[in-house]
């Protein structure tokens, strides 16, 4: 391509990859991530006159260098100064070793002034030891990572030059060049050029398709609403040996190494997010034409590569795809990262950044290196302290090996996430590479150690436990240890354990004479009172297990468990009516041996297909729970434990039996004061309760309901997820709260973490380790373990799983596998052991704790977005009037999901401040469109929100066809959207961006906008407000938003277009 030459005109278009950075700028001035600096230190004989005349000679080289950016008249502009600008700041202080590592640090963050004059800096900074460090920074507007070289040679160049004549001027030290870059940016931006750009969009929109999804990698902290440029990186090297593979897979696919390695980050991250659809940009040199290899500019351009990880696809049939792909995008030729979203039109998310969120960058080159004569020159390094998308893949091959780095948003990783994205990133490559035609999804992403470090070290839990020791041996060792303590209280009646014991064993003979054994099942439909604990331990002493039925759930429900379960008896009366007689038979101790595989209860649970099942817990299980439980929660003789759950719900298992194994008193709360929270609060005060153990809903109730604090109190919370904000309540009535998590499966609880702080976010509290004798798997659906950080699925291991449901065999088998890891040691890790999948989605932090991301089921997408209920339920109720919330995804049409939100306020209504609130906190797809406020949640018996029971919303019509504007406001923006769109006969419920409109078009109606209502309205305002409706709405109320968050909300929207250095190729 010719490029005609301007050499009278300095007033220049910007180039399309300019004109993005200069958006990104003027929304935020202040931001740094767009700064390129470079330090050398220079040791010897260094003349800094010639080097500063050398500098100057650079700059009248390279006009871009002396350029500086305007807008006129919502039209930026470079405008190329006559003379250079650029300087060598001496700096008189000679910095140790930490104060220059500070001072390099600092000019990374140093922001530059656009308008003001050229954005580059030169320093020169005296060393005490002699020498000097030059320090060279630039904004990324003005050049990109294939300039360096080219600054490298000028300047050697012009500093030989000074040297040799001193009273040279600096415009003569170096030949003048042809071409600027000025010059290409008006080329790019002609006629012939835009035609080419068009076709070249149109076919990267048909290559990628339509609706990518965002990037959802698991992060270590909520994402903001609104996105930093804050970062750091990780850096780590490929041997050679990984090297010498790489480039013999490349070359007998026909392709660079720049093929294999986005196979392997397009593989990795899919691992680790669990998509399959997503996008990776990948930045390119841009300088298509020879005319262009020897100018200082921003030429990089960006292609988008989507992620199709389809099922069975292997490292080599991924390669070839992707080089197809690669192929096909060099014969298009290159369409602007700009233009393409103004195409695919993605949802407007300040919390990320649009198309891809990711970015691969490989360098074949050798690394730029300064010289100059008399000089040894060392680069040193300049740390990464920003971020301009999520996660950022930087891969410099050389001959030895290949130095890596993975830069970071510190918003959302830690290092030590990165650490692991890192080593994951080499062990996949080295096993894709070793084997290309293994299933991408088989490799592996940690290495042997790794592995065996994440199914072990958090697993190590065994405790032995006497195989004759199950419940009732360790009640009758309590009885003849405390023998006159009062072990029982309901109301006016008390039981020592003497008494109770004694009852007991009694009713125990009376239901071992009617045939109660091993295994036999006995039902006890029996209400809150005294009967209902001695029912339940005579049946164990009896030697059969218990059926627990709730009396007031549906008779039909209870009918159908009875009709499957087929109990031997079934005790339905006060024990006095039921058992006639039992009270005349011999008190003593039974002795019946009993084996620890023998059935203690079952307990029938909802099924997903509306059916209840059985799960059936054995008596090894039930008293290592009980064992393991004691040591969580510190129970002892003196403790009083206040029982309120209902005994179709497992959990009643630890209120009414650990208090007895622990020599404790079971306070026995009746069914009207379980559901009332004054009376709760009533049996806390006049008993002296040190123990409670309740769902959140119900400590939600307890806490709303009385303002008393409970020092000292232990409070065990579990059956649903633990909000933050649900903690830092009963923390602050000085309780020490215990947060547990199991399902029925495992036997009541598996995991537990002690909650010190809730922390200020809006989370849950994590769910902690395993308690004795269970282990906790995070795996994948090929049931390889994930590595820290990774969400997967959570698995249950270890003395606690149930023997499977009653009668289900099929159900049994499919629900629980066999362990594929017996060779890890912990208890129950034997080749007969089995693993439980719970449907629970989970991931393990750095420290081992776990974290409950939530239900399988319960996860969403919404418009291509995934969502957890529960970070959306964190941030609902982390305002002041909300008292709980629940979300669900409500389709009122097909394909057409909406986000919907179930409230239960202060005073019965929606906050109005409750958008902003939940707008600061999570990102605009996150954002629930309906709201429903209810007088409470629906709950199960079990104290569980019921989502099944939840009210349809009623949803807003949608707006049909044109209005007319129907405000003075409305009327006269409407016309500056004409005049901007250039289209007559808009609506005021058109949408700014389906017409066309794209960033520039909103800074010239931003422009419009100040001239018309003397208003300087934030972008990201008029950016959320994409109607005319909406937008007048916004001037008229003159917006409230603070210009800080506004500017870095618009400059998450417009980050991400891929100016790293690039060098991929296929």
């Amino acid at each position: 391509m010719q490029i005609a030459i301007n050499r009278t005109d300095w007033l220049a278009p910007l180039s399309l990859a300019q004109e993005r950075l200069w958006l990104l700028h003027r929304l935020n001035p202040t931001d740094a991530a767009y700064n390129l600096t470079r330090a050398f230190r220079l040791d010897g004989a260094l003349d800094a006159a010639a080097l500063e005349r050398a500098l100057e000679a650079l700059a009248w080289r390279h006009a871009i260098l002396r350029t500086r950016f305007e807008e006129r008249d919502g039209v930026p502009q470079q405008i190329v100064l006559p003379r250079p600008s650029l300087r060598l700041m001496r700096e008189a202080v000679q910095p140790d070793e930490a104060a220059l590592a500070e001072r390099i640090r600092e000019e990374t963050r140093r922001p530059f002034d656009l308008s003001a004059g050229p954005p580059i800096h030169a320093t020169l900074l005296p060393l005490a030891g002699g020498g000097a460090v030059l320090l060279l920074a630039m904004h990324h507007i003005l050049s990109d990572g294939p300039s360096n070289p080219i600054l490298a040679r000028d300047l050697m160049a012009a500093y030989v030059a000074a040297l040799a004549d001193p009273e040279a001027d600096p415009s003569v030290l170096l030949p003048p060049l042809d071409l600027q870059y000025a010059d290409h940016a008006r080329v790019q931006r002609g006629e012939a050029a835009q035609s080419r750009i068009e076709r070249a969009v149109e076919r990267a929109v048909e290559r990628l398709g339509t609706g990518i999804p965002a990037l959802e990698l698991p992060t270590d902290r909520p994402r903001p609403s609104v996105r930093g440029s804050a970062g750091a990186r990780v850096e780590f090297e490929l041997p050679g040996e990984t090297v010498s593979a790489l480039r013999a897979l490349a070359r007998a696919e026909a392709c660079t190494p720049f093929i294999p390695l986005l196979a392997a980050w397009q593989a990795l991250l899919g691992r680790w997010s669990g998509q399959d659809d997503f996008a990776v940009g990948v930045p390119d040199a841009g300088r298509n034409d020879e005319e262009l290899e020897t100018l200082v500019g921003f030429f990089v351009e960006t292609q988008v590569f989507r992620a199709r990880l389809t099922p069975g696809l292997t490292g080599r049939a991924l390669c070839r795809r992707l080089r197809g792909e690669a192929l096909a995008a060099l014969s298009d030729g290159a369409a602007p990262i700009e233009r393409l979203l103004e195409r695919f039109d993605p949802v407007r998310d300040g919390s990320r950044t649009p198309l891809f969120q990711t970015l691969l960058n490989l360098r074949m080159e050798a690394p730029t290196s300064l010289r100059l004569p008399g000089l040894t020159v060392t680069a040193l390094p300049v740390p990464e302290t920003t971020a301009k998308l999520d996660l950022a893949l930087d891969v410099a091959v050389g001959e030895a090996g290949a130095i890596c780095a993975i830069d970071y948003a510190t918003d959302l990783f830690d290092a030590a996430t990165a650490e692991r994205l890192a080593n994951g990133f080499r062990t996949l490559l080295t096993g894709m590479l070793a084997d290309p035609e293994a299933e991408l999804a088989d490799l592996p992403l940690m290495a042997p150690s790794a592995r065996a470090e994440e199914l072990t070290r958090w697993n190590d839990t065994a405790l032995v436990l006497d195989p004759a020791e199950d419940l009732v041996a360790m009640v009758e060792r309590t009885v003849a240890d405390l023998p006159d303590c009062v072990a029982l209280v309901c109301g006016e009646t008390t039981l020592t354990y003497r008494a109770l014991n004694a009852r007991v064993n009694r009713l125990a003979r009376w239901l071992a004479a009617r045939g109660v054994g091993a295994d036999s099942l006995v039902a006890v439909a029996l209400p809150r009172g005294i009967d209902l604990p001695v029912a339940l331990l005579a049946i164990q002493k009896a030697g059969g297990a218990y059926l627990p039925l709730d009396p007031d759930q549906p008779a039909a429900r209870n009918a159908h468990i009875l009709a499957h379960a087929r109990p031997v008896l079934v005790i339905d009366a006060p024990l006095a009516e039921f058992a006639t007689g039992f009270e005349d038979l011999p008190e003593g101790n039974l002795g019946r041996p009993v084996h620890p595989r023998q059935l203690a209860y079952t307990l029938y649970t909802s099924g997903s297909t509306g059916v209840p099942k059985g799960v059936q817990i054995d008596r090894q299980a039930f008293a290592s729970f009980l064992y393991a439980m004691q040591a969580q929660i510190g129970l002892v003789a003196d403790d009083r434990l206040l029982a309120v759950t209902t005994l179709g719900f497992d959990i009643a298992g630890l209120e009414l039996f650990l208090p007895l194994v622990a020599g404790a008193c079971v306070i026995l709360a009746t069914r009207e004061q379980a559901h009332d929270p004054q009376a709760l609060a009533g049996l806390i005060e006049r008993h002296g309760v040190t123990v409670l153990q309740a769902t959140p809903a119900t400590w939600r109730m307890l806490l709303d309901a009385t303002e008393r604090s409970w020092p000292g109190l232990r409070a065990v919370c579990g059956g649903e997820a633990l909000g933050a904000g649900l903690a830092r309540r009963l923390l602050e009535r000085g309780v020490r709260l215990l947060n547990v998590y199991g399902p029925t499966e495992t036997t009541v609880w598996s995991a537990a973490w002690s909650v010190e702080r809730a922390g200020d976010g809006d989370g849950t509290v994590p769910i902690g380790h395993a308690v004795a004798n269970n282990r906790l798997y995070i795996l994948d659906d090929r049931l390889e373990p994930v590595p820290s950080g990774v969400a997967g699925d959570l698995w249950i291991g270890g003395l606690g799983l149930a023997r499977g449901y009653g009668g289900q065999p099929g159900l049994t088998a499919a629900c629980f596998l066999p362990n594929p890891f017996p060779e890890d040691g912990a208890p129950g890790a034997d080749a007969g052991s089995r693993l439980y999948r719970t449907g629970d989605r989970a991931r393990r932090r750095a420290d081992g704790a776990i974290e409950f991301l939530g239900r399988c089921d319960h996860q969403m997408k919404i418009r291509g977005f995934r969502i957890e209920a529960a970070e959306v339920e964190a941030a609902l109720d982390s305002h002041p009037q909300v008292r709980h919330s629940v979300v669900a995804a409500h389709m009122p049409t097909a394909g057409d999901a909406l986000l919907c939100a179930y409230l239960v306020t202060a005073d019965g209504t929606e906050p109005p401040d409750l958008h902003a609130h939940l707008a600061a906190r999570l990102p605009a797809y996150m954002l629930p469109s309906v709201c429903v406020v209810l007088d409470r949640l629906p709950l199960n018996a079990n104290g569980k929100i019921d989502r099944k029971a939840l009210p349809p919303p009623d949803t807003p019509a949608a707006s049909d066809g044109f209005e007319p504007p129907a405000t003075d406001t409305e009327a006269r923006l409407t016309a500056l959207w004409e005049e901007v769109l250039e289209r007559p006969g808009l609506g005021v419920t058109d949408d700014f961006f389906r017409l066309g409109g794209h960033s520039l078009r909103l800074v010239r109606l931003q422009t419009r906008i100040r001239g018309a209502f003397g208003l300087d309205l934030p972008l990201a305002e008029l950016f959320r407000a994409p109607t005319v409706r909406t937008m007048a709405a916004v001037i008229d109320s003159r917006g409230s938003r603070d210009e800080a968050d506004d500017l870095a909300f618009m400059a998450g929207l417009l980050a991400g277009d891929g100016t790293a250095e690039p060098g991929g190729a296929p």
